[in-house]
């Protein structure tokens, strides 16, 4: 008795049962990643359908693939509208190219929670006549936005008082400088300087030096225009731009500055500190064309405001 060999799919032919394994390793693969998966095609209108979305996109955006699979308008209208005209351009670009689709955007969720993602697909070659289909993941990179923007902040800004730091105010500086020069408006510099600080801070330790510091800069920027850019110098001393001001104002806000500190109680240690503050004032001139040049002659001014017994103003 002969028995029939047992039956060969073609020769290429995966079988059903490869197939279902290949389905299942994919979908284990699907929920393990960190990332949402999705295939999707362009049809003759322009119009986006998806085909697939991966379960981590209830994670990403609290909504589940059927959502997305039945509407990816549904997944648009999440678009930050800061990003959307960006996010429109490079779609445009990417299906015009046939190229690899990339973009950095935002999102804003239901829950009034906003995420940075990556975003990126490309298409694959497209099947007979039918519409080629693009694959592509979506990635939270909310923690990579914070710390570059941490890492920012940290480069352009005193860590111990916010403010702006020497680099910062030499870039608004130079800003300024030019627009100042092209509509003809006055603008100037103070340079202030906190009195005997090396007094209080050897006396009461470091950390209430930097309470001084913290508090002194809050006054003083309480004192100030939307406009206007208080820097950390170095040290004890600080810095204040005043776009579209004269010697004369500058001069005024010093001593409303100098006022308001004079009087401020700072608590440091159960114990109630007074400090004074030195000004020099300077206004920019045609000539000026750098800012070494201008802080020179504010500094000029604040040393003879120290000279002449400090706790005061000083125009130059």
């Amino acid at each position: 008795m002969h028995t029939s060999p047992p039956a060969r799919d073609p020769p290429g032919q995966e079988s059903p049962e490869d197939l279902r394994l290949k389905a299942e390793r994919f979908d284990r693969l699907a929920h393990s990643v960190p990332a949402l998966l999705y295939d999707y095609v362009i049809e003759a209108d322009g119009t986006a359908r998806c085909l697939y979305c991966s379960a981590y996109s209830k994670s990403l955006f609290g909504l589940d693939p059927d959502v997305i699979e039945r509407d990816m308008n549904t997944l648009f209208a999440l678009i930050h509208p800061d990003d959307r005209d960006r996010f429109h351009r490079e779609d445009r670009r990417a299906n015009r190219t046939g190229t690899q689709f990339l973009i950095e955007l935002r999102v804003a969720l239901a829950s009034g929670e906003e995420k940075w993602l990556r975003i990126s697909s490309r298409p694959n070659p497209a099947n007979n006549d039918g519409p080629a289909i693009w694959s592509g993941y979506m990635i939270d990179i909310s923690d990579t936005k914070r710390m570059e923007t941490l890492l920012q902040e940290r480069a352009t800004h005193d860590f111990l008082t916010g403010l702006a730091n020497r680099q910062l105010f030499q870039e608004c500086f130079g800003i300024e400088l030019e627009r100042a020069r092209r509509y003809r408006q006055p603008a100037a510099v103070l340079l202030m300087d906190l009195d005997h600080f090396k007094t209080l801070n050897d006396r009461l330790g470091h950390d209430a030096g930097d309470r001084v510091l913290k508090a002194f800069s809050d006054l003083v920027q309480a004192q100030l225009r939307a406009v206007d850019t208080l820097a950390r110098w170095g040290g004890e001393e600080f810095a204040v731009l005043l776009p579209e001001t004269g010697l004369e104002k500058a001069c005024e806000v010093a001593e409303r500055i100098r006022s308001g500190v004079e009087q401020h109680r700072i608590e440091c240690h159960d114990q109630a500190v007074t400090i004074t503050v030195s000004i020099g004032a300077t206004e920019l001139d045609e000539s000026d064309d750098r800012v070494e040049t201008v802080m020179r002659r504010a500094d000029e001014a604040l040393y003879q405001a120290k000279r002449t017994g400090r706790n005061s103003v000083i125009g130059n």
